[in-house]
């Protein structure tokens, strides 16, 4: 399988981002709810149980981000036995928000003249 690189059209790689699925990443949620860990160290040797060396930086961005790095599958389910928890619990889909179109506006539209409101010279202090 190869990977096909996205065109330089905006409008191409707009649609290409509504067709990839949203998801929100509830590690820091899952870890106050599960284990009522509510800082990021005590992650760490759990991981480490694991097999996973990852320094103190890394582990917080991984539980304080809105959408985390690309991770080996391992990882994700090394979190999951240690939060005693589904991959479901971890990532949940969201649904997009459907498009909202501006509503129109009713009644007349106002007129706007051509011409300049003010004349070049209102604003001159020595006029």
């Amino acid at each position: 399988m190869t990977a096909v690189p996205a065109g330089n059209n905006p409008q191409e790689k707009a649609g290409q981002e509504a067709l990839h699925p949203r998801y929100e990443w509830r590690l820091q949620e899952l870890m106050a709810v599960r284990k009522n860990w509510y800082s990021t160290t005590k992650l760490g040797p759990e991981l480490r149980k694991f097999g996973f060396e990852l320094d103190r930086s890394s582990i917080y961005r991984l539980v304080k981000t809105d959408r985390p790095p690309k991770m080996p599958v391992e990882l994700i389910l090394a979190l999951c036995k240690i939060l005693q928890c589904t991959f479901e619990d971890l990532v949940a889909e969201v649904e997009p928000e459907p498009d909202v179109e501006a509503p129109t506006p009713k009644g007349p539209r106002p007129v706007v003249p051509d011409m300049p409101l003010l004349s070049a010279d209102f604003f001159d202090a020595e006029g």
